[in-house]
């Protein structure tokens, strides 16, 4: 009977053990919203707020809306093509952040020259399509709406309410209006760079996951990138990585019990 016994409890303690492990290999990613240059001065999700969320995950890693090859660069470069709150996160985060941005193939690993978007022809052709009178006219009426949405969302922002798939389903509406707007003319060009732009932060964001396993990696980028940073992460990893929901801050901390 002892001898039985003893086997019990070596089983229990290895089951413990076993489940420990696993919580500690389990992967957390908290995909979080931006407004960038909208943060400012905003009643219900300024820039300190964002920080302040960030910090509250504690996080192991912090990624950012910045190239991985200029992840290192100094701050007067980084001001030239990057969003605020990138950059001081960048700083913030130093040693723990990573880069996930993608901005053309012909400026992979290297530095963005200083007229890069001033002939960049994703803007250009952006701006030659808000003139182009005959394409306008076939403009779905809806797309003015959706965007209109838009702006009402980040206007009254709160971290939850940015992160909570409303305004994620929106852009993905968006996004299949203008697709289906645009085919066959010179101008789906943009949308191709998006969609690519899209698949390449995932390709750089599931790299970084699969070297960091375990960990708990906050992702910070542009809010009409959400939606598809999550779905590219759920499709490679299915159930190996946890999605955190996003929460207002003192939500974050009443669950973590602080």
């Amino acid at each position: 009977m002892k001898y039985y016994s003893e086997i019990l409890i070596a089983a229990v303690i290895c089951l413990g053990f076993t489940v420990k492990s696993s919580a500690i290999e389990q992967t957390e990613v908290v995909v979080i919203a931006s407004m960038h240059s909208a943060h400012k001065n905003h009643v219900g999700y300024n820039y300190e707020t964002l920080f302040s969320l960030i910090m509250s995950y504690k996080p192991d890693f912090v990624g950012v809306e910045i190239r991985p090859e200029d992840i290192n660069a100094d701050v007067e470069y980084l001001k030239s093509s990057y969003p605020f709150e990138m950059i001081e996160l960048s700083r913030r985060y130093q040693g723990k952040v990573f880069g996930f941005d993608w901005l053309g193939h012909e400026i992979e690993n290297q530095r963005i020259p200083s007229d890069y978007f001033k002939n960049f022809r994703v803007l250009n052709l952006s701006r030659q399509l808000n003139a182009d009178a005959e394409v306008l006219e076939r403009k779905p009426t809806e797309l003015d709406k959706l965007h209109k949405i838009q702006e009402q969302i980040i206007q009254s922002a709160t971290p939850a309410s940015l992160n909570d798939g409303k305004y994620d389903q929106v852009c993905r509406e968006i996004d299949a209006l203008e697709e289906q707007w645009l085919k066959n003319t010179p101008y789906a060009e943009i949308q191709r760079f998006h969609q690519t732009r899209d698949a390449e932060f995932g390709k750089n964001i599931i790299a970084f996951i699969e070297k960091n396993k375990g960990s708990r990696i906050v992702l910070v980028l542009g809010a009409d990138h959400r939606t598809f940073a999550i779905e590219n992460i759920t499709n490679h990893f299915n159930e190996g990585v946890l999605i955190i929901p996003v929460s207002n801050q003192k939500d974050v901390d009443v669950k973590k019990g602080i």
